[in-house]
């Protein structure tokens, strides 16, 4: 087993990397705002939303992860040369953090969810650069984060699994994955033939907090499974 470089910062990254689930997790932001949108029919990204009063406070918290993903993903480069599931684990992060820094600036201009006139003036155009924009960046940060899950399963498993702590670090990535696969099918296929699905909401909830809580214990286990 290929030892961890001695000069990787372990607990600047534990931090960097537990900072940024917390500020991903607008979960927290939609509690402390008292639930402003149907979490059964709305996107999280929604309170981001330009006509939303939690707007500036979502935004914020995405630049936030998203800065602080790409922090942890030049923080970790010592690693990268350990294998290459580590590399792709650190490359998916970088596309994960790039994804949510830009969806926090390129916010909807109004939350669907919450206004018929807002879907109809994304039907008829009017609201549509901004929101296909929107779809980009959250499609690029979606893709980042189903890769940071794939290979985090990856690198457990070649390095024995890292006991209890490990082990539930890769159900956490395993299900990150699977979570954010499923919500990006869902999605797409509602884009591809016009036709509401199934809520989105509930889903998309579970699977960010599914995301908070593997960024926040992902170093933790990952250093258990390298120091067996």
């Amino acid at each position: 087993m290929t030892a961890v470089p001695a000069r990787f910062p372990y607990r600047l990254m534990r931090g960097v990397l537990v900072a940024s689930g917390v500020l991903y997790c607008s979960l927290l932001l939609e509690l402390i705002a008292g639930y402003p949108l149907n979490i059964h029919y709305s996107f999280l990204s929604e309170l981001g939303a330009l006509d939303q009063p939690t707007s500036s406070y979502a935004r914020a918290m995405d630049l936030g992860a998203g800065v602080l993903l790409l922090l942890a993903a030049v923080l970790g480069r010592p690693a990268a040369r350990m294998h290459r599931d580590v590399a792709g684990l650190l490359i998916s992060a970088a596309v994960f953090g790039a994804g949510t820094m830009f969806d926090a600036l390129s916010p909807m201009s109004c939350a669907p969810s919450v206004s018929a006139a807002c879907r109809e003036s994304e039907n008829g155009g009017q609201a549509g650069t901004a929101l296909i924009l929107h779809e980009i960046t959250s499609t690029v940060a979606g893709i980042g984060s189903v890769a940071v899950g794939i290979f985090a399963v990856l690198v457990l498993r070649r390095s024995g699994w890292g006991g209890l702590w490990g082990r539930v670090v890769a159900a956490l990535a395993a299900a990150v994955a699977a979570t954010q696969a499923w919500l990006g099918i869902e999605t797409g296929l509602e884009v591809l033939t016009g036709n509401d699905l199934h809520p989105p909401g509930i889903l998309q909830r579970v699977s960010v907090g599914l995301v908070c809580l593997m960024l926040a214990t992902l170093l933790p286990g990952l250093r258990q499974a390298f120091t067996r």
